[in-house]
């Protein structure tokens, strides 16, 4: 599939200054990368993006894998690697990094439980559900805190409302609305 659009340049200048020794930043600009790559539909740069980022997080240890916000947790690489494989419509390894990332979140934190729900709905959609995936979507972002309803889970919900249609599209579109 040739990309519908060029990703952001900066998505790739960061995985170039992060540069290729693993580290918490090269994981993080690997994964940012990975992400901008698929959400444009540049699918074979945004699987090698994957490996990239894989590789690399397989190589981190001690601080550069600490839970901060500047290194690159287990946590969030399943995050990064949920949305990166749910806009590949890679559903089947989109939900295991959901679960990895769900099982690795110990805090209630509202943002990375609402995106990965927004990623599962995006997921059941191509599997071929879109009732459950409107539903689901709708469900999430009617519980949300409104400080929580703009963003990323926003961009995601809106993501997939443009990919439904007839009532699972009404049923987003009221939630969203």
């Amino acid at each position: 599939m040739a990309p519908r659009h060029r990703p952001p340049a900066s998505a790739a200048q960061a995985r170039r200054e992060a540069g290729a020794r693993p580290s918490g930043a090269a994981a993080l600009a690997a994964a940012v990368n990975a992400r901008a790559l698929a959400a444009v539909g540049d699918l074979p740069g945004a699987r090698r993006a994957v490996d990239d980022v894989r590789t690399l997080a397989e190589q981190l240890n001690g601080p550069e894998s600490a839970y901060t916000w500047f290194w690159y947790p287990a946590q969030k690489h399943a995050v990064h690697l949920s949305q990166a494989y749910t806009l590949l419509g890679d559903t089947r390894a989109a939900y295991r990094a959901q679960d990895d990332a769900l099982a690795l979140t110990s805090s209630p934190s509202v943002m990375t439980r609402a995106l990965i729900a927004m990623d599962t709905a995006a997921c059941l959609r191509v599997d071929g559900d879109p009732g459950a995936a409107a539903a689901m979507a709708a469900a999430v972002y009617d519980r949300l805190p409104p400080a929580y309803r703009t963003g990323l889970v926003h961009s995601r919900a809106q993501l997939l409302h443009r990919h439904l249609e007839g009532a699972p599209r009404r049923l987003l579109g009221d939630a969203l609305a």
